[in-house]
């Protein structure tokens, strides 16, 4: 009831287009995806009370990934709030932490400056945005105020004070072994990063967010960093003495260098110096930055350390590979075989999501993105059950384009009703099930810390025969020389449908680095479970 003036004039204003989700949350996480993707204001709804509380946990993953989004809650009538009516919560109260901009609107006359503010601020702090509306203001009629209001937009090309440049390039020309670190800041700043990585002859490294900023087969990409990162994304931090770190607000300090010299460059001067001790901020936009930077530093000859590094690479791709190859094994699916392929037999543009789990570490390892393939996930905020609606939210952006969603069996059924919402809209997602029937990353953290697996297993639907009672399309596959087939299958449908795959469930998740602890750890929860089930002897 509460937002029903405000459906009826989108349902006869044919510049948008209304998506009814079967659950709120999976319409924040929508919408999250949305405006991660381009960058531009997207729009979720909720109505009074439950319904403006489901959006909470995809308004999280907004706000943990600076996704400017607009959330529209309904409130009960003025003359009820504080009086414990029926619905009725605080949202302003509720949403003060995950918002940028959070008010109530409490009369029409104030609604166009409120709208106004709450999407500016959406878009230059980057985050949600939320306005909560009483159902007797929502639909009263503007006051005409004869102005007229416009979104004003950050300033870009933003650059450092020449002495901060100046400081900054002598100390990267004094080292001897530069490492990159890239983030998604670095999104519209491709060519500048390349630029300066050739200068300083520097491998560059990224975040989670930031694998698809280079091709994967880019001789300056080395790889990721970080507990799902690689091998040589880790040597070339430990082995660098001065670090670039560009447009990331990258958390594991434990991976990052200490007693070097640590230039960084964000829009955000609250990033600067919060995960290490920086010795040279440069507050500004990565593009101009890095192009402003670019033209003070000396071009390095020697080319040891990055050689040394891309030796490590081409070891670790052969490992990859390895675990990859569909003739591992001829009776059990491994899952890096399946995100392999469907990297292999994807669009040049498609844009894969990843849900939360081991899943996150197959597409960070195993996906060789290329061209205007994009990818990405809840990564900050890291909520299971996220990539379906991220998907779909996406998806809806372009229906021609494809999407391809890669879900953990465990992320898949939080939100899986909201399938049938890809099929009630004609969006032709693809969902990748993994299915090993258990919460494996939950299992492997338990095994780490030494205690023995407990309540992880799964007891799951007939997932394929879900989708079709939908109205989609699916099928089960359960042997590595159905992989291909399914895949084809399924990019060619142009329908909503989804591949339940039986994958290896003792698939084991192995971090770039072990310390001595978590392999203690492993073994002693090994032999506890040894222990719960058969007993001493």
């Amino acid at each position: 009831v509460a937002l029903n003036p405000l459906f009826d004039d989108i349902g006869r204003d044919q510049r948008f287009e209304w998506i009814t989700v079967r659950h709120e949350e999976a319409g924040a996480f929508a919408a999250s995806a949305q405006a991660k993707l381009t960058g531009q204001l997207a729009v979720c709804c909720g109505t009074v009370g439950p319904g403006g509380l489901h959006l909470i946990n995809g308004l999280y993953d907004a706000r943990r990934e600076y996704a400017p989004v607009l959330a529209i809650t309904g409130q009960v009538e003025e003359a009820e709030i504080g009086n414990d009516y029926h619905q009725a919560v605080d949202l302003v109260s509720v949403f003060r932490e995950v918002c940028v901009y959070n008010e109530a609107v409490r009369s029409p006359a104030q609604f166009q400056r409120l709208a106004q503010q709450a999407m500016q601020a959406a878009l230059d702090l980057g985050g949600p945005a939320h306005l909560t509306i009483p159902v007797d203001i929502i639909g009263s009629k503007l006051p005409d105020t004869g102005e007229k209001r416009q979104i004003f937009r950050m300033v870009k090309d933003i650059t450092p004070t020449e002495d901060a440049l100046e400081s900054a390039a002598q100390a990267l020309d004094s080292a001897g072994k530069v490492t990159i670190l890239a983030g998604a800041g670095c999104t519209e700043a491709r060519d500048e990063l390349l630029q300066v990585a050739e200068i300083l002859r520097a491998p560059i490294t990224h975040t989670l967010r930031g694998t698809d900023l280079i091709d994967y087969d880019h001789p300056y990409r080395v790889g990721g960093v970080g507990h799902l990162g690689t091998r040589q994304g880790v040597d070339a931090l430990d082995g660098c003495d001065a670090l670039l770190m560009v447009g990331t607000d990258f958390p594991y300090r434990a991976f990052l260098p200490k007693g070097i010299n640590i230039v960084q460059i964000d829009i955000r001067r609250q990033n600067i110096g919060r995960r290490c001790a920086v010795t040279h901020p440069l507050v500004g936009d990565a593009r101009a930055t890095l192009e402003a930077l670019a033209g003070r530093l000396t071009p390095k000859s020697d080319e040891k350390f990055l050689k040394s590094i891309q030796k490590s690479r081409a070891a670790w791709d052969e490992k990859m590979d390895r675990h990859a190859a569909l003739d591992r094994s001829v009776d059990m699916i491994h899952p890096q075989a399946i995100v392999r392929k469907a990297a292999e037999l994807a669009d040049d543009d498609a844009i894969f999501v990843a849900d939360v789990g081991t899943v996150t570490v197959w597409a960070a390892r195993q996906l060789r993105l290329h061209g205007g393939q994009r990818l990405i996930g809840c990564f900050n905020h890291g909520s299971l059950g996220a990539g379906l609606p991220a998907a779909m939210g996406v998806q809806s952006l372009d229906r021609d384009r494809q999407v391809i969603a890669l879900c953990g069996d465990g992320g898949f059924g939080m939100l899986l009703a909201d399938f049938i919402t890809a099929v009630r809209y004609d969006l032709p997602v693809v969902i990748i099930v993994f299915n090993n029937e258990k919460f494996a990353f939950v299992e492997l953290e338990m095994q780490a810390a030494g205690y023995p697996r407990f309540a992880t297993d799964l007891t799951n639907p007939h997932f394929a025969n879900f989708a079709a009672d939908c109205g989609g399309l699916g099928e089960r596959i359960e042997a590595p020389h159905e992989i291909v087939p399914a895949l084809k299958r399924a990019f060619s449908s142009r329908k909503a449908y989804l591949i339940d795959a039986a994958v290896n469930p003792d698939e084991l998740v192995m971090p770039p680095k072990i310390e001595a602890s978590e392999a203690v750890g492993f073994a002693m929860g090994k032999i506890k479970e040894l222990w719960i089930e058969h007993g001493p002897g």
